[in-house]
C-alpha cells in the first residue's frame, strides 16, 4: 500500500487488497468482473475526486472502462492524469444520443435466448450496474433510453410503478420490429460483425492472411478483404475500400512489407472513430515508419501466435 492505506478503489469505490511496500504511493488490488488489476496512484490521488473537474466528469467512464476489462495494457506503469486523458482519447466511447441508444439496445439483445423471450432483470444488476459498465452516468440516465427504445417499438417494456422504484425496468422482451434493427446495426458500421484487414498483397502473407481469418471466424467476426470482394464495374477501388471501411466495426492492419495501402487504410479507419488493431512479424517491426512504432503492436514470430493473440485481443478489447 505503499505509504498511504486506501481502503477503497477511487474510480470504482469497490474495496481493495493493499499492497504494502515503502514507496511514497498509494498501490492496491480490485477484482471487478472475476480480474483483477493493479491500480497504483500518486499520494495525491485521494484529491482526484474531491477538487479535479476532468476526473469527476469522467469517473463513470473509468468505472465502464474497468468492468469492460478495457483498461490499461500495462497495470505496472503508475496512473495520473495525463495518462487518464489519453487513456479515454484512446478509447471509442458512446457520445451521441444514437450511439447509447444503440449500445444499450444491443445489450439487452444479447440476453435474449430465443426470439419472443421475456428477460427479467436481478434488481441489484439493473438499479447499479448496468448503467455504469454501459457508460451512462446515472441510473436515471438509463431508464430514460429505455423509454425511448420502448418509444420506438424496438421492446416491449413493462415498468414498475411502486412508489420508490417509478419508472423501473421490470423485463422486456425484443419487438419484431427489434429483431430486424439487430441485423441493420450488425451489417452496418461500428456495431457490425464485420472488420476490415488491411494487410499486404504479396504471396508471402497467404499464411499470415489466413491466421487473421481464423480468429475473425472463431471470434463472431467476418473478415472483410479488398481483393476478396466482387467490386461493381463503376467503382474504383479506392471507393471500395472506403465504403467497405465504413461498414465494418473495427480494422486489423498488418504491417508485414509496409504495404503503403495499408496505412491509408489504417488512418482512414481512425479518421472513423474505429478501434484499430497493429500487428506485423517481429522481423518487419524494424522498418516500421517511425509514426508508428510508438503504438501498440501484437508482434509475432508464428502464424499461430497471430492467431492466438489476434482472438486475446478482440475478445478483450473489442467484444
Amino acid at each position: 500500500m505503499g505509504l498511504y492505506e486506501q481502503k477503497t478503489c477511487i474510480f470504482t469505490g469497490l474495496e481493495t487488497q493493499p499492497i504494502i511496500n515503502d514507496i511514497d504511493a498509494i498501490e492496491y488490488v480490485i477484482e471487478i468482473n472475476k480480474k483483477r488489476h493493479l491500480i497504483r496512484l500518486p499520494y495525491y490521488a485521494t484529491q482526484w475526486p474531491v477538487d479535479d473537474d476532468f476526473f469527476k466528469k469522467n469517473k463513470n467512464i473509468f468505472y465502464a472502462l474497468l468492468y469492460n476489462n478495457d483498461w490499461f495494457e500495462d497495470e505496472n506503469k503508475y496512473i495520473d492524469l495525463d495518462r487518464l486523458k489519453a487513456l479515454i482519447a484512446s478509447k471509442v466511447l458512446p457520445k451521441t444520443p444514437e450511439e447509447k441508444l444503440e449500445n444499450l439496445f444491443l445489450k439487452l439483445f444479447s440476453y435474449q435466448k430465443e426470439d419472443g423471450d421475456w428477460i427479467r432483470f436481478k434488481t441489484e444488476y439493473y438499479d447499479n450496474l448496468l448503467w455504469k459498465l454501459l457508460y451512462f452516468k446515472s441510473l436515471k440516465e438509463l431508464n430514460y433510453y429505455v423509454e425511448v427504445l420502448d418509444s420506438k417499438n424496438l421492446i416491449e417494456a413493462k415498468f414498475n410503478q411502486t412508489k420508490d422504484r417509478s419508472g423501473l425496468l421490470e423485463n422486456f422482451r425484443i419487438t419484431f420490429e427489434g429483431l430486424s434493427y439487430v441485423i441493420k446495426l450488425r451489417e452496418e458500421g461500428n456495431k457490425s460483425n464485420k472488420c476490415f484487414v488491411a494487410m499486404s498483397f504479396k504471396p508471402e502473407t497467404v499464411k499470415i492472411r489466413t491466421a487473421i481469418k481464423e480468429a475473425l471466424e472463431e471470434t463472431g467476426f467476418i473478415p472483410v478483404i479488398i481483393d476478396e470482394q466482387n467490386i461493381d464495374s463503376d467503382k474504383t477501388i479506392n471507393d471500395e475500400i472506403i465504403a467497405n471501411l465504413k461498414r465494418c466495426n473495427f480494422c486489423i492492419s498488418d504491417f508485414t512489407y509496409h504495404s503503403m495501402g495499408v496505412y491509408f487504410e489504417s488512418g482512414f479507419a481512425l479518421g472513423q472513430s474505429k478501434k484499430v488493431i497493429y500487428t506485423c512479424r517481429h522481423d518487419e517491426f524494424k522498418n516500421a515508419h517511425f509514426d508508428l512504432r510508438p503504438l501498440q503492436h501484437i508482434i509475432y514470430e508464428t502464424e499461430e501466435q497471430l492467431k492466438n493473440d489476434l482472438i486475446n485481443k478482440i475478445e478483450a478489447w473489442i467484444k
